[in-house]
């Protein structure tokens, strides 16, 4: 009988945070982790610069949770090409929410293809949004 005991399932322990699991609590400590890590350039050439990245997507943050950032790139690709491009709306956000962020030089680079000359400014528009500069 004593056997029986341990093979019973315990209850789910409901931790402070509203009873998040083990795997959402990591998430959000790693991406605190990413963001206390990331060094925010102010000039063009730095935000351009090869090694720099745009911030990590959190969700808390009004800045660069994937909610706001879709809006603002949805209405960054409307007035640059004059529709709304799916494909590429979600391609920009996928690279943004890669592990570790994505470099700006990526970015131009890619956006270079679609949308020639003005890729640089959406590029630094984007980043400065994400930073939560004003435009």
């Amino acid at each position: 009988e004593a056997n029986r005991d341990i093979n019973v399932r315990k209850p789910r322990l409901d931790v402070e945070g509203g009873g998040k699991t083990l795997s959402e609590i990591r998430a959000a400590n790693e991406a605190a982790d990413a963001a206390a890590n990331f060094v925010v350039q102010t000039t063009k050439e730095g935000i351009l610069s090869a090694g720099s990245r745009f911030p990590p997507l959190i969700s808390s943050s009004p800045s660069t949770s994937p909610e706001f950032l879709k809006e603002y790139v949805t209405a960054q690709i409307v007035d640059y090409i004059g529709e709304e491009e799916s494909t590429l709306i979600e391609f920009i956000m996928k690279a943004l929410g890669k592990d570790g962020g994505c470099t700006t030089a990526s970015l131009l680079d890619e956006m270079k293809l679609v949308l020639d000359e003005d890729a640089e400014d959406f590029v630094l528009g984007l980043y400065r949004k994400m930073v939560g500069e004003s435009n």
